[in-house]
């Protein structure tokens, strides 16, 4: 028959504890020391986005009052040459849903006709496009400069296919969602930031 084991009495089991520290002797500290070396030796993690140099903020420009003069460079994308033009715009006056004379209305549903006056003086010729002109509101609609002039619209309207030099000065028109509550004209064909012109 097997024997059950007798519990371990406590002086026997502070002798066997003694005896362990007896044959670890100084190890214990110096695994300890090596351990702490190593933590200190292993290379620090880097942050990918301290990494990154830091962006320059977006450019922002104020906007501007009616009638205010910016200058900038028209994009010569958009036009003749190869070299961009400088130009003076503004936005004189702005009228919202107009009714033109001969009663023509938008074809897309739940829109309107707003037009504005501007200005430009430019040295060289240059052609604007039709993305120069940008309507928009405070909740980021936007509109663009209807293709179709119909003449009806307020006159003079402004040449933007025109190829002459000198100051220009006439009417834009857009075909404009009805939910679009025009806050600002803005001119988007230069690579500058030229401020939008508040309308209210």
């Amino acid at each position: 028959m097997l024997r059950a084991r007798r519990p371990a009495t406590r002086s026997a089991v502070a002798s066997r504890a003694a005896q362990l520290r007896s044959r670890v002797g100084p190890a214990v500290p110096l695994l300890v020391v090596a351990l702490m070396a190593g933590a200190c030796s292993s290379p620090a993690r880097i942050d990918p986005a301290a990494a990154q140099p830091p962006q320059p903020p977006a450019r922002k420009a104020k906007p501007v009052t009616l009638g205010a003069v910016q200058r900038v460079s028209v994009s010569s994308s958009f036009g003749p040459g190869n070299v961009d033009v400088p130009v003076t715009i503004s936005v004189l006056r702005f009228r919202d849903r107009i009714r033109p004379t001969d009663g023509a209305l938008p074809l897309a549903p739940a829109s309107h006709w707003a037009s504005a006056e501007v200005r430009v003086c430019r040295p060289k010729p240059v052609i604007f496009g039709y993305p120069a002109w940008v309507l928009g509101d405070d909740s980021g609609r936007t509109a663009q400069v209807t293709k179709i002039l119909h003449p009806g619209f307020p006159q003079p309207t402004f040449p933007n296919a025109a190829g002459t030099t000198g100051c220009a000065q006439g009417w834009v028109t857009w075909v404009t969602q009805d939910l679009l509550h025009a806050t600002q004209v803005r001119f988007e064909q230069t690579r500058d930031v030229p401020g939008a012109w508040r309308l209210r």
